[in-house]
């Protein structure tokens, strides 16, 4: 019994000693509103300004708010905490001077008098980011050139008046945060065609729009099915996989929505860089290559982040790469459109649905890229599972666009 007893008390003593403490914060109702923030300066910046104060020797005081007014109409709202003294402001579309009002709030959310201050923004990145955009014709359709030097989340407006009457339809949107690269619309016509651009940010602020009439080149799709044309040094679906659901045919079946067959997938050991080869069953000069991701697998695993592409012209090409049968068309990198860590349902969309697309273009190194082929090598160098000695590569399908050669 006595020791039944002190057990009883250890736990008591125990349970005491493990009891949370609670804290509770009183809020005053009766205290009045803090003071206002008092010695702000002001250092602008590109589409936004930086605000420096001294907040008040308050106990009541929580946050620091601006409201402002980013264009007519449009108010936006910014807070900071008391353990800061700085206020980021942004979203400002154009240059000049805004009026930027600063309330302190404190912990029962009285405001104070607000305090009235001036800003004057730079020129906003969206605006900046105009003066290098271009555009140009390409194969089947036009090109979008752009720089991003502040790496803002953008998105480029791609329209066209395609009766030449001043009505604009939209073509295409492409999202980026990239801090420069190129877009490309295909699936127009070989004829002139008024086409227009302009960036839009995240808080609908838009640049001027850049308008050009230009001709598409003509182009058409390769037509499929490609043939088998195995060299001793491809990389092939594993034998194992009896229903054939990875092989090569499946880059070229017209299958991008289905995950687990009509794709090609090989083995996990298969050595790094590695290779297939394709017969186009006729000589083209080509003008871009389109890969489509596994569904539900973009820009993750086994797709193909980094390749190079060969053509060769010759009846019955040998397998070295280095040889006189084969030419380098060009070296690519898959880029997220979005430019996020995060893949965005635009991601997606772009790299199954449409197909990420790979333009062969001039370059140091390949002056001349559209010459006559009949087969091409494809030789994946980087996966998104990253740098490796071994690994697999995975891919939905491919379709080559250019010309038959003459």
């Amino acid at each position: 019994m006595k020791n039944l007893f002190w057990i009883k008390i250890f736990a008591l003593l125990l349970l005491i000693s493990c009891k949370e403490e609670q804290v509770s914060i009183s809020i005053d109702d009766t205290l009045p509103a803090p003071q206002a923030v008092k010695n702000v300066s002001v250092k602008n910046r590109p589409g936004g300004a930086v605000l420096y104060y001294e907040v008040p020797d308050d106990k009541n005081f929580l946050y620091v708010k601006a409201e402002y007014e980013i264009r007519p109409g449009v108010i936006r709202e910014t807070k900071a905490s008391l353990y800061t003294d700085t206020l980021l402001l942004d979203g400002f579309g154009s240059q000049g001077e805004y009026a930027v009002k600063l309330f302190s709030v404190g912990r029962n959310e009285k405001s104070s008098a607000p305090l009235v201050v001036q800003v004057a923004p730079e020129e906003a990145p969206v605006r900046q980011a105009f003066h290098d955009l271009a555009l140009s014709e390409g194969f089947g359709g036009v090109r979008v050139f752009y720089e991003n030097p502040h790496k803002k989340d953008f998105a480029f407006c791609l329209i066209a008046d395609t009766l030449n009457n001043g009505d604009w339809t939209a073509l295409q949107t492409f999202y980026s945060k990239n801090s420069g690269g190129v877009f490309s619309h295909t699936g127009l016509s070989p004829k002139p065609i008024k086409v227009g651009t302009y960036i839009r940010d995240r808080w609908g602020n838009t640049s001027d729009t850049l308008i050009s009439t230009l001709t598409p080149l003509f182009e058409y799709m390769i037509p499929k099915p490609y043939g088998v044309f195995n060299l001793a040094s491809d990389a092939f679906a594993p034998a194992e996989d009896n229903a054939g659901r990875y092989a090569i045919t499946g880059l070229w079946d017209g299958i991008t929505n289905v995950e687990n067959s009509n794709i090609f997938a090989n083995t996990h050991t298969s050595l790094m860089p590695q290779t297939f080869t394709a017969n186009l069953k006729r000589s083209a000069t080509l003008s871009r290559i389109k890969v489509h991701h596994r569904i539900k697998n973009e820009y993750t695993g086994s797709a193909v982040k980094k390749f190079e592409l060969y053509g060769s012209n010759s009846m019955n090409p040998k397998d070295d790469l280095a040889g006189g049968d084969w030419v380098l068309l060009g070296r690519f990198e898959s880029v997220k459109p979005s430019g996020q860590g995060a893949i965005t349902a635009e991601d997606r969309q772009y790299a199954n649905v449409q197909g990420e697309n790979f333009e062969l273009l001039p370059t140091d190194e390949i002056p001349n890229p559209w010459v006559p082929v009949r087969f091409i090598r494809f030789r994946t160098l980087e996966t998104y599972n990253g740098p490796s000695e071994r690994g697999q590569v995975i891919i939905a399908e491919i379709s080559l666009f250019g010309q038959e050669a003459k």
